[in-house]
């Protein structure tokens, strides 16, 4: 709230134009003061904008789903492309892998719907092509964006040269948890949880390994029989589990692959 109440400035008899001179000195005061706290105001709208923005990006992890003129890779070996947004000691960055790599890199929302990526820095596995060129144009086309929109599950990129880079949301895990691939069969089978008889999924990583009992459940999968699947899963480990419950965590990721199995 301002400490005094601006009035108007008197006119002068003959309609004469007044110069800056001729105000009150307690007028122009008073002016200063309204302009100081309308910039406060809008400094203080935008920095809420900013912080509302790093949120949004922050609440998930980002899944390259789409790339004006590339094939992006599904991820069936294990590494999906992944953008994953935070705040560390009140500045931005953004890490993930590239499709080979982990990679790190700063970034800065200049406002909304603007966002700056700077140059990353990565690990540095090799991998057969065309998986290390494609990391290397994504890691490039990463310092292009430009603008960015969140729509529901969908983060879309527009960079300088105008192409697009299309996302999708997936639930963000602890730090520490491991990406899986396993099959599911198409059938539970019975099976002892204690004392307690039930069915149990049959899972395996490989397709030529034994089918074996999953006693737990997957969160967010939702199993219909009939079906095969092939699921991408996150693994984290549960602190102080009770005693009969498991200390493994499973959350779905994604479904890859589902197929009808006729009997």
């Amino acid at each position: 709230m301002l400490a005094q109440v601006c009035r108007p400035a008197p006119t002068h008899a003959h309609g004469v134009h007044m110069t800056l001179a001729s105000f009150p000195r307690s007028l122009i005061r008073c002016l200063a003061l309204g302009a100081s706290a309308g910039l406060a105001l809008a400094a203080c709208a935008s920095t809420q904008s900013t912080a509302s923005s790093d949120a949004a990006l922050a609440a998930s992890r980002w899944e390259l789903t789409s790339w004006t003129g590339h094939t992006v890779p599904h991820g069936d070996n294990g590494e999906p492309v992944i953008l994953n947004f935070s705040q560390e000691n009140g500045k931005g960055r953004v890490s993930g892998r590239a499709g080979c790599n982990q990679f790190s890199a700063p970034y800065s929302v200049r406002g909304p719907g603007q966002l700056t990526i700077v140059e990353a820095v990565t690990t540095r596995m090799a991998c057969p092509e065309p998986a290390m060129q494609f990391e290397a144009d994504f890691l490039d086309k990463l310092q292009a964006v430009d603008q960015y929109k969140i729509a529901g599950q969908q983060l879309e990129m527009k960079t300088l040269d105008g192409q697009t880079l299309s996302f999708h949301a997936r639930e963000k895990p602890g730090a520490a948890a491991k990406i899986k691939f396993v099959y599911v069969a198409s059938q539970k089978v019975p099976c002892s949880a204690g004392v307690m008889r039930t069915t149990c999924l049959q899972i395996r990583e490989r397709k030529e390994d034994p089918w074996q009992l999953w006693y737990g459940n997957i969160q967010g999968f939702n199993f219909e029989p009939g079906i095969a699947y092939r699921l991408r899963i996150l693994e984290e480990q549960v602190a102080n589990p009770p005693a009969d419950a498991s200390s493994i965590k499973w959350t779905l990721d994604m479904v890859v692959e589902q197929e009808v199995v006729k009997k």
